[in-house]
């Protein structure tokens, strides 16, 4: 069923909670840091890193904690392991899977590290208050955002589910970047900002609008996403 795409509808997400504008708070970052803070075209693309690396590092972690839930509502040791070990060995298995899974991630970040950033950029990073904090407000946000999910309620299946869908964007996410690094302009801030905002708010409408809904897995595109 395709979404009635009435202003008012897309106005639906805004009324139904803190979601969407958390979201947009959050991708309205490097627009006050560009026109208010002074920060330059390489904090921006950064910040915009870190916003996805630990985006999908909240997301495995949520993940991995719901699998071992559903482990234990079964009656199973959860992967085997003495309980006093599983708050260990989750950890580790988290790590594993994000430095396996953000490997687009450290590519790109290689990338920006020796073909755009400035001299002494790690420095100036480091030393900037305003963007510590923001980078802060940008990890809290994707925490809050993955704990919203709800995936301890899932069961295992929709939990692998959300995983092929939220990866999928990742990967969107790092070829954006790819593209955003050359053609950033300060002037363009606001206009990525809010587009940046219009695909994670509304999804399965961007989805729909490149015509890709049609390779989500069976009833998946069903699922309330915009």
């Amino acid at each position: 069923m395709r979404a009635n795409n009435t202003p008012r509808n897309h106005l639906t997400p805004f009324t139904e909670g803190p979601r969407a504008w958390l979201v947009l708070a959050r991708n309205a970052i490097p627009v006050v840091g560009v026109y208010w803070l002074g920060w330059s075209a390489d904090i921006v693309i950064f910040q915009l890193w870190f916003d996805g690396v630990t985006a999908l590092g909240a997301m495995l972690a949520f993940q991995i904690r719901a699998f071992a839930h559903n482990d234990r509502r079964a009656l199973k040791p959860p992967l085997g392991v003495p309980p006093n070990l599983l708050p260990r060995v989750l950890a580790v298995v988290w790590l594993l899977l994000w430095l396996l899974l953000s490997l687009p991630y450290g590519f790109i970040l290689l990338l920006l590290s020796f073909a755009v950033f400035e001299s002494g950029f790690w420095n100036l990073l480091l030393g900037n208050v305003s963007v510590i904090a923001a980078l802060l407000l940008v990890l809290v946000s994707n925490i809050l955002e993955a704990h919203r999910r709800g995936y301890v309620g899932m069961s295992d299946a929709d939990i692998r589910l959300e995983f092929n869908w939220e990866f999928s964007l990742h990967l969107a996410r790092v070829a954006a970047m790819i593209l955003v690094t050359f053609i950033l302009r300060l002037g363009l801030i606001i206009g990525l900002a809010l587009a940046l905002s219009y695909v994670e708010i509304y999804p399965m409408r961007t989805l729909r609008f490149f015509g890709g809904d049609s390779t989500l897995e069976a009833d998946n595109e069903q699922r309330s996403r915009d």
